[in-house]
This record gives C-alpha cells, sequence and structure tokens, in this order.
C-alpha cells in the first residue's frame, strides 16, 4: 500500500516540482526588461517542457514490443518448449513470439477488443550462449515471475510503475526535473523493488521445480558472464568496426565465435564471486541472492538439456540473418568483419606510421624518413640515444610495428584477420599469420641486430624500401 500510495502522489509532486523551476525562470525573463504577463508565459513554457518527457515516459510504457515474428513452423520445438513450460509453472501461452537482436527477454499485455494479447519477446542473444536447460530455466524464471506478478491487481500496478519510473531516469536523463524527482521517486524504487524482487524470486524457485536446481543456478550465474563478455565483445570488436563506418553483416554469430575463442576467460568468470549488490532503480535481487535461493534446490538434467538452445529454430540461420538486420548504427554501411578488419588495420598503422615518419624526419632529415634510416643508425651503435630522442619528440607508441605493417601493406597482398577475444591482425597471402612487433623484436635486444630485422622482412616478401614517408 505504501508503493500505492507514493504511486498516487508523484503526479502532485512532478507538477509542483516543474511550476518550482518554471517560477523560478520567470524573473530571469521579467529581468531581461520584459513585461510581467511575457515572463509569466514563459514560465509556464518552461513548465510544461519540463513535464513532456513525462508524457512521453507514459505512451513510451504501452508502445508494443519490436521484433521479428516467429511462427510455429518456423520453430516448432521452441513453442512447444514455451507451451510445457507455461503449463508447468503456472504461466501464459504467448499469443505472439517475437525474436530480436538484443540479450533481453520480456514480455506484454496488451487489451485487444475486449480480450488481453500476450507477447513474449526473446533476444536471440538469450539463445545463442546457452544450453536449452539453461533456456527452459530462464524461460520458466520469467513466466513464473509474471504470472505471480500478473495474479493480483496491486501488483500490476507496481510492476508498470516501476518500469515507467525506470524510462523517465533512462531514456530522459537531460530531465533536470529529475533533480526533484529523484528523492520522491528513490521512496517509490525502494518500495516497489521490494515487490518486484520477490515475483523474481518466486520465479527463480518455480523454475528450479521445473528445470532442475542445476539448470536454474547456472542460467543465473550466466547472466553476469555474459553481460561481462557482452561489453568486452562490443568494445574489442563491434565498436571499433562502426567507428570505422562499418556495421558487420553477422553480428549474432560472431559474438558466438566470439564466445568459443575465450573459454578459459568465460570459466574464469564463472568462477568470480556473484555480486550481492544491486543498483537504486534495479527491480530484480542480486544474482548471489537470487543463486543462494536455488543452489540447493533438486533436480538433474532432462534429455537433451546439453545441446545448444538456438538448435530450437528450425532454421537457425535464417533466424540469425533476419535478427541481423535490426542492428543499427549511425553513419554506417553493412559489410563483413573482413572488411571491418582491413578498414581498421589501414587506419591503424596508416596514421600512426605517417605520424612516427615525421618525428623520423624532423630528427635525422626528411630523405632518411625511413624504417632503413633508423637501421642505419642502429648500425653505427646508436641505438639507446635513437630512441631516448624519438621518445622525447613525440614519437607514437607501436611507430615501428606501424611502418612494418604499412610496408607489407604496399609489397604484397595482405589478409586482414578477425582475432576474436583479440582486436585485428594481418596475414600474409599464403594464410601466415604477420606479426610486425615480431619483426621489429631484434632491435630491442640488449645487442640490438638490425640485420635480423632485415632478414626477416625479407623472408615475408616485405621489400623494406618501401618502409619510407611518401
Amino acid at each position: 500500500m505504501l508503493c500505492l500510495a507514493l504511486q498516487w502522489g508523484f503526479v502532485p509532486w512532478a507538477i509542483l516540482s516543474a511550476a518550482l523551476l518554471g517560477l523560478l525562470f520567470a524573473p530571469v525573463i521579467r529581468d531581461s526588461g520584459l513585461p510581467v504577463p511575457v515572463a509569466l508565459l514563459g514560465g509556464t513554457a518552461v513548465t510544461v517542457a519540463l513535464l513532456m518527457p513525462l508524457v512521453a515516459a507514459r505512451r513510451d510504457l504501452y508502445e508494443p514490443l519490436k521484433g521479428e515474428p516467429v511462427s510455429r513452423e518456423q520453430a516448432p520445438e521452441l513453442w512447444a518448449l514455451i507451451e510445457e513450460t507455461a503449463t508447468a509453472v503456472g504461466g501464459r501461452v504467448p499469443d505472439t513470439l517475437l525474436v530480436d537482436h538484443l540479450p533481453s527477454l520480456s514480455s506484454q499485455r496488451e487489451g485487444r477488443r475486449g480480450s488481453a494479447h500476450y507477447t513474449l519477446l526473446i533476444g536471440l542473444q538469450i539463445f545463442t550462449p546457452r544450453t536449452t536447460g539453461q533456456f527452459r530455466a530462464l524461460l520458466a524464471s520469467h513466466l513464473a515471475g509474471r504470472a505471480t506478478s500478473l495474479s493480483l491487481p496491486h501488483e500490476i500496478r507496481v510492476s508498470v510503475w516501476h518500469s515507467y519510473l525506470n524510462i523517465v531516469f533512462t531514456k530522459y536523463y537531460l530531465n533536470p526535473l529529475n533533480l526533484l524527482l529523484w528523492p520522491y521517486s528513490a521512496l517509490c524504487f525502494a518500495a516497489s523493488s521490494r515487490i518486484s524482487a520477490a515475483r523474481v524470486l518466486v520465479g527463480d524457485q518455480a523454475a528450479a521445480r521445473f528445470a532442475g536446481g542445476a539448470n536454474t543456478w547456472s542460467t543465473i550465474t550466466e547472466i553476469s558472464v555474459l553481460d561481462r563478455l557482452g561489453r568486452e565483445f562490443d568494445e574489442t570488436h563491434l565498436h571499433p568496426a562502426t567507428h570505422v563506418g562499418l556495421l558487420p553483416l553477422d553480428v549474432v554469430d560472431a559474438f558466438s565465435r566470439f564466445l568459443d575463442a575465450v573459454p578459459e576467460r568465460r570459466a574464469a568468470l564463472r568462477a568470480q564471486p556473484l555480486s550481492n549488490r544491486t543498483g537504486w532503480r534495479d527491480p530484480w535481487p542480486s544474482l548471489a541472492r537470487r543463486v543462494a535461493a536455488v543452489l540447493d534446490a533438486p533436480g538433474g538434467l532432462w534429455p537433451g538439456d546439453e545441446t545448444p538452445a538456438l538448435g530450437l529454430f528450425a532454421d537457425p540461420q535464417a533466424i540469425a540473418a533476419t535478427v541481423d538486420a535490426m542492428w543499427t548504427a549511425p553513419r554506417t554501411v553493412r559489410g563483413s568483419w573482413e572488411q571491418a578488419a582491413a578498414r581498421l588495420e589501414h587506419r591503424h598503422h596508416c596514421d600512426r606510421a605517417a605520424r612516427s615518419y615525421q618525428v623520423i624526419g624532423n630528427l635525422l632529415g626528411t630523405s632518411r624518413a625511413s624504417l632503413e634510416g633508423l637501421l642505419i643508425e642502429i648500425d653505427g651503435g646508436r641505438r639507446d640515444a635513437l630512441f631516448l630522442e624519438l621518445d622525447r619528440r613525440g614519437f607514437p607508441a607501436g611507430g615501428l610495428a606501424s611502418m612494418v605493417a604499412l610496408a607489407a601493406m604496399r609489397s604484397q597482398e595482405m589478409r586482414f584477420e578477425v582475432r576474436w577475444g583479440e582486436g585485428t591482425g594481418l596475414a600474409t597471402g599464403d594464410g601466415r599469420p604477420f606479426d610486425p612487433k615480431e619483426i621489429i623484436a631484434p632491435l630491442f635486444a640488449a645487442v640490438p641486430d638490425p640485420d635480423a630485422v632485415r632478414k626477416a622482412l625479407a623472408e615475408r616478401g616485405v621489400d623494406l624500401h618501401r618502409a619510407a614517408a611518401d
């Protein structure tokens, strides 16, 4: 009841807060020499402008879920699993099943012609890293939790209210009115989170009884692991590609390949203690609390639980291709990961090599702005003094490696590789990895060996004279 009372008081609080800010703005207009009516009109306009995001958030709250519809013919096993799970945990079978490209699982009830239409939206990244057993547990937790929440009218209002406030403070976070709404909203979140957290725990326990404790606690643990790895995938691969103007075509499959390439990292994250903290706006309990609630629950694996969850679709590749089309990024074009690697390698090495040659030219003279010019200086026993002076003049880190990489690109047809979990790299035409740092390593030995660098370049088909300023 406290939560509902706070909810009823939110609208008056918001109007009064917006009016207060509007009244504070009115004297500013009046001091500029405008008439009082104009100042009052300006203050009113400010008040209305501050309240508009709250109205927009209300509209966003009831915006229909968006995704690609999945028919029973496209995923008969998935539909059968959903029906079986809903029946077992007391949930409702969705009227419409959608998939999208995000790692999320959500549902929505809409009133249509006097009846409730239930839509279930599952992000394809929920399937990609999980087994069928883990997905069954995750689905059971969601359906059971929603059934619990929607069983009482006040729980419906609390759930909707929590979602509304989340929209206000995430999508419209730049609204100055939020500064005055925050203390009141914090009380609302504190009250509604208790009800929402209890709903999640009830869903987890129902999932453990149906899908087994092992599947349930392991899929909850994966939430933290995949959240971390998802950010690492974005930082290592997706964001660098979009920064050079290319949005890869197969993001979903790429994330799967990324996970396959970092098994040690994934195992290390699983072994870390789960967080016992939650954000002030989170509608769920901490992961540590969720796992502790189901860790000792009985129940083993079902037949087929170890198979990939993506196999629940009749044609996973077709679904993935459709979902991949949903990815968007401003000022980008679609292309392959190899094309993205080529752009990244060119930009990375070209810019850094150009700066390196500029610094070398300033030190040794324009005619000697080349890798060979540096090797000659090192041949003369002046390596340490040379490197110290280059550093003092702003020689970029990794500049020598970029000079070698750019020379290789100028000398022969190079292949550009995506190295999952690492970034991008170069390979020769016959597929051998090309590591510029390995080639220049003899220059940093206790006794530098420039001839070893010349020999390594020649063996890999790199013309040393192409390692020079344009």
